[in-house]
């Protein structure tokens, strides 16, 4: 499994050196959406280094401490510095795996109870670093990967039971996209269990101190800006969608073609459909919250306003530290077909549509649906097992053993 991961790392390296490639990766848009464009990254500082504000002109979109990090990046750095944050999080998904820890139910004394098979840390490593999304991600050196390691690390430190850190990442995570502040209500649980605290209590200081470190990283963002001019021109990018270049999600073509008097209401459809699942399902998977972090990662790809391969290659990871619940999933085969029809039929109909004038957008639009399916099946299919797993660990051994006692009568 080592040999595997070395290999994911070899292969960024060797990949890297290739400039035409990465440069290809870099203008797909499965890969970097109009909030996440390295290109617009690099305007974005050239305007900056030349005293113009970036965030005059509606085409940067990503947010000033960002901004900052690449000001002071040097240009010849930067692949490498995306490879070492796919490495981190590798690194730190490990330690997750080895931390996180599940109630096995298997009785030695009655054979039709389920065995959990043990779970190898190192391959949600080699998952992460050998998935090609994110390996895509990473060529294409879109900004999304340090939203991934600060979303990661957050849980990380979490498990450790670190409150500050865990939620200064995941400040950061909600400052740079906005979506990832669901997750403190799952985090918060995770660190009420590891403390013993009560969660309400945990949670409401949770809010709190992730409440003042925001508004401190919009305080610091101003003061390096001069203005609020940044909000707008971000998060209201986010809430509002006015950029509509095609992206695999849903949004895109529904507000093209959608009269403007209809648009607020499905604006509001659309970011509360993200954020409608957050308290529902903290409180059926009380119990299991990082299974819940997985869940938020799911439907933020699945719904968000500008997602690409990078949010599927984050969840992914989390998907198989839950191999148990493998064995009760019922559309797993279907789901992992769709994903692969999806990805060679998405840049397949996007040259179709674009270059080839052969298509419309129909055409690309048709396989964004399929992605779509393909998570919500995913995200049914993992709470579905999810129930089913606990329904045996609490009424079906009952029923086992009234069964068991009914044979040997």
């Amino acid at each position: 499994m080592e040999v595997l991961i070395l290999l994911g790392v070899a292969l960024r390296v060797a990949l890297i050196q290739h400039t035409g490639l990465t440069t290809l990766i870099a203008n797909r848009i499965e890969v970097s959406t109009p909030v996440t464009s390295y290109k617009r990254m690099q305007e974005g500082v050239f305007l900056f280094r030349n005293n113009i504000d970036p965030y005059d002109g509606g085409v940067f979109h990503q947010p000033p401490l960002l901004l900052a990090l690449f000001h002071v990046l040097p240009e010849q750095i930067v692949p490498y510095f995306f490879i070492a944050v796919d490495v981190l999080c590798a690194l730190m998904l490990v330690q997750i795996a080895k931390r996180r820890t599940f109630v096995r139910f298997h009785d030695k004394d009655d054979e039709t109870t389920p065995l959990d098979s043990d779970l190898n840390p190192l391959f949600v490593a080699a998952a992460f670093l050998l998935n090609p999304l994110s390996l895509l991600t990473c060529l294409g050196k879109a900004t999304l990967p340090l939203n991934s390691l600060c979303v990661i690390a957050a849980v990380f430190y979490a498990t450790k039971g670190n409150r500050v850190l865990s939620l200064l990442f995941l400040s950061l995570a909600s400052y740079m996209t906005l979506y990832p502040v669901m997750l403190v209500l799952p985090i918060a649980v995770l660190l009420s269990k590891k403390h013993g605290s009560h969660p309400i209590k945990t949670t409401l200081s949770c809010l709190s101190l992730m409440s003042v470190l925001l508004l401190s990283w919009l305080g610091i963002s101003n003061l390096l800006m001069g203005s609020w001019n940044f909000i707008e021109a971000t998060y209201g990018t986010l809430i509002l969608v006015p950029d509509l270049t095609p992206n695999i999600g849903l949004s895109w073509y529904i507000f093209i073609e959608m009269f403007d008097q209809f648009r607020l209401f499905f604006l509001l459809v659309f970011q509360v459909f993200v954020v409608a699942f957050c308290v529902p399902l903290t409180v059926k998977f009380f119990d299991q919250p990082l299974f819940v972090v997985t869940l938020f990662c799911i439907i933020t790809a699945a719904f968000k306003s500008y997602p690409s391969f990078g949010d599927i290659a984050l969840y992914i990871p989390f998907v198989f530290i839950h191999q148990e619940l493998f064995k009760y999933m019922k559309n797993l085969y279907l789901t992992t077909y769709l994903g692969l029809v999806a990805c060679i039929l998405l840049p397949l109909f996007y040259n179709l549509w674009i270059y080839a004038g052969s298509g419309n957008a129909n055409f690309f639009y048709a396989i964004t649906l399929v992605v779509g399916v393909g998570q919500v099946l995913l995200l049914g299919d993992l709470i579905g097992s999810m129930l089913r797993r606990e329904w045996e660990r609490g009424e079906g051994v009952v029923l086992r053993k009234k069964r068991v006692e009914l044979i040997q009568k």
